[in-house]
């Protein structure tokens, strides 16, 4: 009775270890292709304009390293956020989160196919200037095979391990040091645009391109 109280426990072990990680099955690769290692954590400052708002993306995606399909999830721990909202669509469906919190199974998980790369489609969509912080923790999944109209479909099952895990920073910065024009007491406001590049008015509100009469072009929120 000992014996197979023994054997139990070290079965047990065993299942724990296999689900603990598994850095194997996928890989994080970043905009130019570059394998991010896991545990890395990445900078980010890279604005893109998209019209009505302005984003900063991280740029990620994630490969299917083997010759099956694969069932992957994704944790976040969105640690900091200064303003405005984290996005993450990945890896099937799209959700947008304003407080910091830890979100577990963040979309549900989903099949990446043998050898594809997909973009997790994940950034920080800020309202100011400020940071946001968030750990993405890939998740490998067991896949099983529902049946539809006599075709075989894989669906993710459950959970069986721990994959890559990414920390990344977000910052909106002040590319011009607005906080040292205050000692700059000459410079006046010559024109003034929005986000599209069209000239406005002094009465606009929201995000304003401002050229000085110093020769300075600075970005600021008017309210």
């Amino acid at each position: 009775m000992k014996r197979v109280f023994i054997s139990a426990i070290a079965a047990l072990l065993c299942i724990g270890a296999s689900a603990q990680s598994d850095l194997t099955t996928f890989q994080v690769v970043d905009k130019d292709g570059n394998v991010v290692a896991d545990g890395a954590t990445l900078e980010l400052s890279e604005i893109e304009n998209m019209g009505s708002y302005i984003q900063i993306p991280t740029g990620l995606s994630v490969k299917n390293t083997t010759g099956t399909d694969q069932a992957i999830g994704i944790d976040i721990n969105l640690s900091k956020i200064d303003n405005g909202n984290f996005s993450c669509c990945f890896p099937s469906s799209c959700t947008d989160v304003s407080k910091a919190g830890e979100y577990e199974n963040y979309n549900g998980p989903g099949i990446l196919e043998a050898g594809e790369t997909k973009e997790i489609l994940t950034e920080w969509i800020p309202q100011t200037y400020g940071k946001c912080t968030a750990t993405l923790q890939f998740k490998v999944y067991t896949i099983v095979e529902q049946e539809l109209f006599g075709v075989k479909i894989p669906e993710p099952g459950e959970f069986k391990a721990y994959a890559q895990k990414i920390t990344v920073n977000f910052e909106y910065k002040d590319p011009a040091g607005i906080n040292d024009l205050s000692s700059d007491n000459n410079a006046k406001v010559v024109s003034r645009y929005n986000a599209n590049g069209t000239r406005v008015s002094s009465d606009f509100k929201g995000l304003a391109i401002e050229k000085l009469s110093n020769g300075k072009t600075i970005k600021r929120i008017i309210k």
